[in-house]
């Protein structure tokens, strides 16, 4: 697959949600790069700021789990834009521990950012892809959509499930704008900030660590798979994309 040149996304208007770090910063930075006007939103005003200088990105801080605040963010961000053609959904928390644990909390917190957020979010951003010359809708799920690994694993799974149902349903409301393509993505272990300190269990945690540092793909190397999808001609769409470590544990 040929490297994606500077420019190659010239014009185009792109949200990215969960931009603050990981995956999220490191495509806001290679959109960029490739000529694209970006906007991120994530709840750490400070770390935005960081990856907003850093890229030239506009940001705004905002939790999408509030349903007028996620609209606020996106409209500002489209108003700042001149519009959004491209939606990235990549905003998520990563929870884990078994059902039987009891940790309520973080069942409420885990659905609300990465099922309700997400939903607040692209409700927002629909008419603006409609609107749009060509759209680009990516859900950022995971491989755990498809399957549970490991027995804490099972409520961030269904949350993750969710978003490739979200994503079947969206193909058939967006039937009518044949122009805005949707994708599933689904990466597999990648080593950033997100994944290990959202895991309860102590040992397990230590774990889960050792193994995003010894296997986990670096995120710029899953934003660049993610960028060729944006840079495809209009006329194609993958619809579905998995990434993979090539390293086994």
């Amino acid at each position: 697959m040929p490297a994606v040149s500077d420019g190659a996304l010239a014009g185009r208007k792109i949200l990215i949600t969960g931009g603050s770090t990981g995956l999220g910063a490191a495509l806001a930075g290679l959109c960029t790069q490739a000529g694209a006007a970006v906007g991120i939103v994530a709840r750490s005003a400070e770390r935005l700021a960081e990856v907003a200088d850093a890229t030239g990105a506009v940001a705004v801080p905002v939790d999408i789990s509030d349903f007028d605040a996620a609209t606020a963010a996106v409209e500002e961000i489209a108003g700042r834009l001149g519009g959004i053609d491209t939606l990235v959904n990549n905003a998520g928390v990563m929870l884990h521990s078994p059902v039987g644990a009891g940790f309520a909390e973080d069942w409420q917190r885990i659905f609300d950012i990465n099922v309700i957020g997400t939903l607040h979010v692209t409700r927002a951003a629909l008419p603006y892809l409609r609107a749009a010359p060509r759209g680009d809708l990516l859900m950022v799920a995971s491989t755990s959509a498809d399957k549970v690994t490991a027995p804490d694993y099972g409520v961030y799974a269904a949350t993750k499930a969710a978003q490739a149902r979200l994503v079947d349903g969206l193909r058939l409301e967006l039937a009518d704008a044949p122009h805005v393509r949707v994708v599933l993505v689904k990466p597999g272990f990648m080593n950033t900030p997100g994944l290990g300190p959202g895991t309860r269990n102590p040992e397990l945690q230590q774990n889960v660590v050792a193994l995003k540092e010894k296997i986990g793909l670096p995120p710029v190397r899953v934003a660049e798979q993610l960028l060729h999808v944006l840079a495809v001609p209009p006329e194609v769409t993958i619809t579905e994309l998995t990434i993979m470590p090539t390293a086994k544990a």
